[in-house]
């Protein structure tokens, strides 16, 4: 049974005895997610637990929350999956969410969460490296898909296809959601080729937490806000950095979202306006170290947090913004995955 299938089930079993408990808000989240400050502000002044429930890999969570027996609230999604699953009934329409003025998002946010979801938070998609261990910044995807010799078995991917193509497609000078037949073969080919020299398939930050893995990987695939989740994972030293490849920044936004069968939705969207105030958003992009898609909490930053190029793209890089890919081409991104972790695990 592919890897994919088995992690929901055990998550759902781990997730049961949170059912019980009536008086918190089970939130699905990616580690070190949101921060622990705005979470006991929250429960400070209502009372209210918040339980998180941490995924890594956007495949898994979306099988989580497709699963009507997960006791799950609330989730961050990526924007292009939002509205799949609004359609679906899966989640509770937000159109009509009383924001005011201060606590709403940028325009391009609210259209790229839609109907559905509230703007959390919003990066794109680059490489992290330790600059301990690399003589010069990666500069190109080419750096990390194109390795230089030394760089072998330090190389950490992810098991999302839908990052690992869009790395490669972007690369490639292809639309990131591309479903075209033929720009997905030589996306592959690029990944076939970059394989041997791959420590492990899985984001940085969890596979670096792994004993035969730690101390080992020295670039990988990641996000804005990864390095920060890296280094407290080192011990707080400082030595993993992010950048955003020349190619262009491949900008995604974080959506918060309200599951249908949230046993309190009065509730749950209480949680949805208190991360929306500018001072609880400025607190979260700190700790996340992303920017806030809201206005009002950007302004609220250290100025050194919104000239760095770790958390905003560096000016002129061109910017392009994630969309949903053609559904039809689900089944050959799952075999190109399928294949790689196959040619990886026979080395």
């Amino acid at each position: 049974m592919p890897c994919a299938a088995i992690v929901p089930a055990l998550l759902l079993s781990a997730l049961t005895p949170l059912a019980a408990r009536a008086s918190g808000l089970n939130l699905l989240v990616w580690e070190w997610g949101i921060s622990p400050d705005v979470v006991r502000a929250w429960t400070a002044m209502t009372g209210v637990e918040i339980n998180q429930i941490v995924f890594d890999n956007g495949d898994r969570r979306d099988l989580l929350i497709a699963n009507v027996n997960a006791p799950i609230d609330l989730a961050v999604v990526d924007s292009a999956h939002v509205q799949p699953f609004g359609d679906r009934g899966l989640l509770l329409d937000q159109s009509g969410l009383p924001l005011p003025e201060t606590s709403r998002s940028d325009e391009r946010s609210r259209a790229m969460c839609g109907r559905y979801g509230v703007p959390y938070s919003w990066g794109n998609t680059g490489i992290v490296y330790r600059a301990d261990r690399l003589k010069e910044a990666p500069r190109s995807w080419a750096d990390l898909l194109k390795p230089a010799p030394a760089l072998a078995g330090h190389i950490a991917m992810t098991d999302d296809q839908e990052e690992l193509l869009a790395a490669a497609l972007n690369f490639m000078g292809r639309p990131m959601n591309s479903g075209d037949p033929e720009d997905l073969r030589r996306a592959f080919e690029l990944l076939r080729a970059q394989a041997p020299a791959v420590l492990t398939y899985g984001l940085p930050m969890t596979a670096q937490q792994r004993r035969d893995i730690k101390g080992r990987i020295f670039i990988g695939l990641g996000a804005t806000g990864d390095q920060k989740t890296l280094n407290i994972g080192g011990g707080g030293r400082e030595n993993w950095r992010f950048v955003t490849p020349r190619e262009g920044a491949m900008v995604w936004t974080d959506c918060l979202v309200v599951l249908r069968r949230t046993r309190d939705p009065g509730l749950a969207e209480r949680f949805v306006t208190f991360l929306a105030q500018p001072e609880n958003g400025a607190a979260n992009a700190v700790f996340l170290h992303q920017p806030p898609p809201n206005p009002h909490a950007a302004a609220l930053l250290p100025a050194a947090m919104r000239d760095d190029p770790q958390v905003y793209p560096p000016p002129g890089y061109p910017v392009i913004y994630r969309g949903p890919f053609p559904t039809d081409s689900l089944p050959l991104r799952r075999r190109i995955l399928s294949a790689l972790l196959a040619i990886h695990d026979a080395q």
